[in-house]
């Protein structure tokens, strides 16, 4: 029997949806800032250092790859320390890059801090810390709340990018850096102030436990050992090989759309409706995932991404591709949400920063070569490659639904 909480049960749901409101923000503010918000600055950062934007886009590459590998040290730090220290130490690092970034007079130097001190804070603070406090104080519940805390770069992309656009036209790209450096530090202090790592330093329970939600070793792993096990690689792969797929899709759609004389207003519409899509699919997905269980709502996003697949494959009409753009940003919550959910799953919330850190190198650097090969192959040379793609990873997450031994 559990033990007898010192704390009504409704303090501690109460307080659980406080937490998740936390990480709710922190995807938003990192997602919206360092991933969605940087194309607005491709063109006005290459135009003030004379140099070409392709120059300028080789820093998202290398946040991507600076947040992969220091998402090694990130899982450390969130394993071994408070998670609410530590995420906003994160929220701090960020702040102190974009101010840094506005003062940047070579492309060199915007290289450096894109690399290192903004994807340090990145890896730190979402998707890895904001997942595992919310995995801390959800276990039935689980999936949902990390569907919903996902649900943030939904809002970031919708509301961060076009105050970078109005702050660009105002004030120039300096000042927007300038901007996300003050909201960055605005979120920190929420932050600190209300996340709690674990129900039980407030003296609460997480929601009942199910047999789902509730797995964990008996004792911590040391990483040879979550090296060794199967289901380590397991996870790694199968959510890869579909995330690669998904943001290759995301990329590419609109300059696929182009091919076949969609205007640019007609291709802007695909972008909308692939936001729009993200939002009700994250919500649908919030819904049902608890009562589905991870596995089938992975399969069911890599359906949706196989279904625009296939309807790409054809010689599309504007109206097909914007069936192709709902089914790929209805997606986004069965694909995003199932990675830390599988793995606080299989090795237990307390191990999931240290595990997730483990995966990043290969993860979080390679998920973004999906549109490279897709263009690179003129789209429909790719597509048969993305679809194999997909059904091995289908393949290989079978027996993701079961309890770790």
């Amino acid at each position: 029997m559990d033990a007898v909480e010192s704390k009504p049960r409704g303090s501690s749901e109460l307080y659980a949806w406080v937490v998740l409101l936390a990480a709710f923000l922190c995807f938003g503010v990192v997602f919206g800032t360092v991933t969605y918000a940087f194309t607005i600055f491709v063109n006005p950062i290459a135009k003030a250092f004379n140099i070409s934007p392709t120059r300028v886009v080789l820093g998202f590459t290398l946040v991507n790859i600076g947040t992969g590998v220091l998402g090694i040290f990130a899982g450390r730090l969130l394993a071994r320390f408070p998670i609410r220290n530590v995420m906003v130490g994160g929220l701090l690092a960020l702040s102190a890059g974009f101010f840094a970034l506005s003062h940047v007079t070579a492309i060199w130097q915007f290289y450096l801090v894109y690399s290192l001190i903004v994807a340090f804070g990145a890896a730190i603070v979402a998707p890895m810390g904001a997942s595992s406090v919310v995995a801390n104080w959800f276990a039935t519940n689980r999936g949902r709340a990390l569907t919903i805390a996902t649900l943030g770069t939904s809002f970031g992309q919708l509301l961060i990018p076009p105050f970078a656009a109005q702050m660009i036209e105002s004030g120039g790209w300096p000042s927007a850096y300038r901007a996300f450096a003050m909201i960055l530090l605005a979120v920190a202090v929420p932050v600190g102030l209300i996340l709690v790592d674990h129900p039980s330093t407030r003296d609460h329970k997480a929601d009942a436990a199910s047999p789902e939600a509730t797995v964990e070793p008996a004792a911590i792993l040391s990483n040879r050992e979550i090296l060794g096990r199967s289901d380590f690689w397991i996870i790694l792969f199968s959510y890869l090989m579909t995330v690669i797929v998904y943001l290759g899709l995301v990329a590419t759609i609109v300059p696929y759309a182009r091919t076949f004389g969609v205007s640019p207003v007609q291709a802007a519409q695909l972008t909308a409706t692939m936001g729009i899509a993200a939002i009700v699919g994250k919500i649908g997905f919030a819904t049902f995932t608890d009562r589905m269980g991870l596995r089938n709502t992975f399969w069911i996003a890599i359906s949706l991404n196989l279904v625009a697949l296939v309807l790409m494959l054809t010689v599309p009409g504007y109206s097909i591709l914007i069936a192709a753009s709902a089914m790929i940003g209805g997606s986004a919550g069965g694909v995003l949400p199932v990675w830390p959910g599988l793995v606080a799953f299989r090795f237990g919330p307390r191990a999931l920063p240290q595990v997730m850190g483990l995966m990043s190198p290969i993860v979080i650097s390679l998920q973004g070569f999906g549109a490279p090969l897709v263009t690179g192959m003129h789209f429909h040379g790719a597509f048969p490659y993305l679809i194999a793609s997909l059904v091995v990873s289908a393949f290989l997450s079978r027996n993701l639904s079961k309890a770790a031994a």
